[in-house]
């Protein structure tokens, strides 16, 4: 798999290295020049342009390269920016892990479930307007938007079976942790005995040998 590794130099400018023609040509068409000199061969965004512009057409080219199969890299930093989106669902998903009791998971499972609001109804209108474009795009086209519809169906349907899902879990108390050395396990016997009603026996000590060995 041919890599192409895309850094923010400390000028601001995006700089794209590697790849081959294909490569080169999408980078061009996402926006990227071409520039060829003593230092190689490179595509680049100005540190002049708007950031948010800047982004989102570095954004656009990295989802044409991983269309194409190019494995792209990134330098620190600059792949998380490229995601916002992504990166407040791996927030919601720290907070999650984070909450000590129902009510506050409820809230944080709420953002993401809501049938209305929730992340992944949106998630799910998204995928199903993606369909519609495609066809839009491409009357001929078929496979990708029944892709795309089946997506979104399960995504809905997903969404349908998780909605009362928040709701069940602000009704959980808060998490418990047993005090160290407080929790003693009986033995199997011992729970028997206890189930039954039945007096618990000490253990018979084994006989006592006689000379020799011999037991008498």
């Amino acid at each position: 798999m041919l890599s192409i590794t895309i850094t923010q130099r400390p000028t601001g400018s995006v700089v794209a290295l590697g790849g081959d023609g294909l490569a080169q040509q999408l980078l061009e068409r996402a926006g990227f020049t071409r520039h060829a000199d003593w230092h190689g061969l490179r595509h680049r965004l100005a540190a002049q342009m708007e950031p948010s512009l800047r982004d989102s057409i570095t954004a656009h080219a990295v989802d044409m390269l991983t269309a194409a199969r190019y494995e792209v890299l990134f330098s620190p930093g600059l792949g998380e920016r490229l995601h916002p989106l992504g990166d407040r669902i791996r927030d919601l998903s720290d907070a999650v892990r984070g909450a000590e009791g129902g009510v506050a998971l409820g809230n944080h499972l709420r953002q993401l479930l809501d049938p209305e609001h929730g992340a992944l109804v949106r998630v799910q209108e998204a995928v199903q307007a993606a369909a519609e474009q495609v066809k839009d795009l491409d009357p001929e086209a078929y496979e990708l938007p029944d892709r795309l519809e089946g997506a979104a169906d399960l995504l809905w349907s997903v969404s349908e079976d998780l909605k009362s899902v928040p709701a069940e879990t602000a009704s959980l108390g808060p998490i418990v942790t047993p005090a160290r050395g407080t929790a003693v396990r009986a033995s199997p016997i011992q729970t028997r005995g206890r189930d039954a009603g039945e007096p618990v026996l000490p253990p018979v000590p084994p006989p006592a040998a006689g000379r020799g060995g011999c037991v008498r």
